[in-house]
């Protein structure tokens, strides 16, 4: 039965390829999206597993709707292609499985497994939801631009509307999530149909929040008629996220900790530190 990798990516090509190289069996088909902002595709290559680009190419913009729309991309490309999944686990290009192929794909065949939508929780509350998913985030496109005056401009007009929203007690209906949790998800085929055929109404109500992607899927899992078994797995992904909300680049001193931590996944690598990618694909494909 086939595994769907669906990986989203921008930069870190190299490390791309590694991760390409460990999921590269031929149980597996593995998709692309290439962010817009890359003027020429990389040049990615599979032995064993089918290997497809995404016909959209989104323009991503950290906390924006761009990453919904990325990854539904993702999921509309495995329906395109007509592929019949078992499970479609959701990835950056900076990731890397921690873990066999073999060993993987007991994992989710375990009976505890096999019908779970598999999720890493998040902390967090009311305040939180209110304030990304009850405020209109206006001019984030620019809060992480290269450009350090289009970013310091972005970020002023930002936090100056935002002050404005909460002044003026001016609020949207927030969607009524209960769960936040990590984007990078594993789901089961009944979850990413489900996921494909609310688009529309996720794009409503997700318009102008913040940091969308950290709740769409469980909103729209937690809230369905038809209930979704919905576990809060510890074991999906290892990312040690930073202050700065972005996840901290693993490097040798961190093999050692990676390996014992029973963990399917991790995140996230850099061409910078090259030598623990290539420690964990010698032990993945041995």
């Amino acid at each position: 039965m086939r595994h769907a990798y669906l990986i989203m990516a921008h930069n870190e090509f190299g490390v791309l390829q590694k991760l390409i190289d460990a999921l590269d069996d031929d149980r597996n088909d593995i998709f692309v999206h290439v962010d817009q902002k890359v003027k020429t595709c990389p040049r990615l290559n599979t032995e064993s597993a089918g290997l497809f680009y995404t016909e959209e190419r989104i323009d991503v913009r950290w906390g924006t709707m761009s990453q919904i729309k990325a990854e539904y991309a993702l999921f509309e490309e495995t329906i395109r292609r007509g592929g019949n999944y078992i499970r479609y686990h959701v990835l950056s290009g900076t990731h890397l499985p921690l873990k066999p192929q073999d060993a993987i794909h007991a994992y989710f065949a375990k009976e505890e497994n096999r019908n779970s939508e598999l999720l890493r929780f998040m902390y967090t509350n009311k305040y939180e939801v209110n304030m990304k998913l009850g405020r209109y985030h206006f001019c984030l496109n620019g809060y992480q631009h290269p450009n350090s005056f289009l970013r310091a401009v972005s970020s002023r007009v930002w936090h100056g509307l935002l002050k404005v929203q909460y002044m003026c007690r001016i609020q949207r209906m927030p969607p009524a999530v209960q769960i936040k949790a990590n984007n990078w998800v594993s789901l089961t085929p009944k979850a990413v149909a489900y996921i494909v055929l609310n688009k529309a109404r996720i794009l409503k109500e997700f318009r102008w929040t913040f940091c969308g992607d950290e709740f769409f899927i469980p909103y729209l899992l937690e809230t369905s008629k038809d209930p979704f078994f919905i576990k809060n797995d510890a074991q999906l992904l290892y990312d040690d996220i930073q202050e700065n909300a972005n996840a901290r680049v693993l490097t040798n001193r961190d093999y050692a900790l990676l390996m014992e931590s029973g963990c399917l996944f991790a995140r996230k690598f850099s061409e910078q530190h090259m030598d623990i990618v290539y420690d964990i694909l010698k032990q993945v494909k041995s």
